[in-house]
């Protein structure tokens, strides 16, 4: 193994954006793991090189599709806020209607109850006043006779 150089996981990586990995990390790697030294030179790296550039097209691709699905569901979310919105209204009205209906109905038993117990109020008091006036009668002639 080469001891040369150890993996420090507190070194940034080389490659600015942090996709794939360094030459020398991949060096360090080989000799850890399968204790075999490439030389800097060796054409084997070229392959981590290839690779490098195709995770970082393929990071492109990604962000490309996170940028069009984002748009996507933006534009489908407010179609749907809009169609809840206007769904909603409809039932706020349809609701208000049915309040409204529901409260004149109510309101119309309570008038006719109160405009029967005004009558009977009127009934009651003519009884009332002629009790009263047969009693001030009765007490009258009791009173002379």
């Amino acid at each position: 193994m080469n001891d040369q150089h150890p993996i420090d996981a507190e070194t940034p990586p080389a490659v600015p954006d942090g996709i794939g990995l360094d030459l020398e990390s991949v060096r360090t790697l080989l000799a850890q793991k399968h204790t075999t030294v490439v030389a800097p030179d060796d054409p084997v790296l070229m392959l981590v090189t290839l690779q490098n550039a195709f995770l970082a097209e393929y990071e492109k691709l990604l962000d490309r599709h996170n940028k069009a699905l984002t748009a996507m569901l933006a534009d489908k979310t407010d179609g749907y806020v809009a169609e809840v919105l206007t769904a909603t209204k409809g039932l706020a009205k349809d609701f208000s209607k049915a309040s409204v209906e529901n409260i004149r109905t109510t309101l119309q038993g309570h008038v006719a109850a109160l405009t029967t117990f005004r009558q009977n109020l009127t009934w009651l008091a003519a009884i009332v006043a002629v009790s009263a006036l047969v009693n001030v009668t009765v007490f009258a002639l009791r009173a002379r006779g």
